[in-house]
């Protein structure tokens, strides 16, 4: 069976095709909620070709926008209940204040490495969310401005940095503006977040297995990192969600 797993952000959209639990073919929107017909364009010719789409999603009015705009192919159209994915939350936490996709990344890592029962997953995206898994569970989190959201605010309110684009750097410090901006976006968050973890760490007595994943995590990850990159682990979530549940 042929899913498109589609993982719905609050500034992008993100789709793959799910064969066998494994993603291809995987595509990414950048929108804004008054551009609803970039949606339906991006989604539309996937419809016909693939047997179910399964969306997780943080937007409830992209969501009811789908579900008008597709409701002919609603016998298709599956979105993610966290109700399904109880099991995976610790009885402390709030799940009526949790995004489904925390847990369905709590799902994948726990199919991907089953053998391993604690981990601090770090998705870098429009936020940045640091969270804890402990006996396959979750247990809380932390949620930051992402590192471009955060960057794009500061630009936006200081008239002096406005000509200053966001690009990687190595350096430590900065010998003018420029310099010293890139610095500290690019060193100082990465620094910000071995820190939160060696705190987790700390506080927990756990040596947790610590993965990063979404769109800008390259900004707080390096190639030498002791740390484990997987790309999307949203969507493989998301197929690993529907050959389970539905």
């Amino acid at each position: 069976m042929k899913i498109l797993c589609i993982d719905i952000g609050n500034t992008s959209i993100k789709k793959g095709t799910s064969l066998n639990n494994k993603i291809i073919k995987i595509d990414h929107l950048n929108y804004s909620k008054d551009q609803l017909s970039k949606i339906y364009t991006f989604l539309k010719k996937d419809l016909d070709d693939l047997d179910m789409i399964c969306i997780c999603s943080v937007v409830p009015e992209i969501d009811k926008f789908i579900s008008k705009k597709f409701k002919k192919h609603s016998d298709k159209i599956s979105f993610i209940k966290k109700i399904k994915l109880k099991k995976f939350l610790d009885p402390s936490v709030n799940m009526k204040q949790l995004g489904t996709d925390r847990l369905i990344n709590v799902l994948a890592v726990s199919k991907l490495f089953s053998k391993i029962n604690n981990f601090i997953i770090i998705d870098s995206g429009t936020a940045t969310t640091i969270d804890l898994v402990i006996n396959k569970k979750y247990f809380g989190g932390i949620i930051l401005p992402g590192v471009k959201t955060s960057y794009t605010n500061l630009i936006d309110l200081a008239s002096g940095i406005k000509e200053i684009k966001f690009q990687q750097s190595k350096k430590i410090i900065g010998k003018d503006t420029k310099g010293a901006l890139l610095a500290g976006y690019n060193t100082g968050y990465k620094l910000l977040i071995e820190a939160y973890i060696q705190l987790l760490q700390n506080k927990y007595h756990n040596k947790f297995k610590v993965i990063f994943t979404g769109g800008y995590a390259s900004n707080t990850l390096n190639k030498q990192s002791k740390f484990t990159y997987k790309e999307d682990i949203t969507l493989l979530g998301i197929s690993y969600y529907s050959s389970l549940y539905l």
